[in-house]
């Protein structure tokens, strides 16, 4: 372990801050809109990833991540032309 990992927060401090993020925008309605949905979506596969790959890290698990991490790059792509196609005809 290099001093780099020695000062990394545990995993499950980690996920426990993202699933209050999540409560935190769910809270707010955040989801009502294309941004917050991309959001709350980044968060659950951020969790996903980590839950997979700290449980059982195998080629299996690596794909499920592989799989989540598309996921997650396809609604951020999204959101980013959907703000800026309502910046643009603003």
């Amino acid at each position: 372990m290099n001093d780099s990992e020695a000062d990394q927060p545990p995993l499950q401090e980690v996920l426990g801050l993202l699933t209050r993020a999540r409560e935190i925008l769910d809270e707010e309605n955040a989801g009502a809109d294309q941004l917050g949905r991309a959001a709350v979506h980044l968060i659950d596969c951020v969790v996903d990833v980590s839950s997979l790959l700290a449980g059982n890290p195998s080629l299996d698990t690596a794909r499920a991540a592989l799989s989540s991490a598309r996921s997650a790059v396809v609604a951020a792509t999204c959101a980013v032309r959907h703000a800026h196609d309502r910046v643009k005809t603003a």
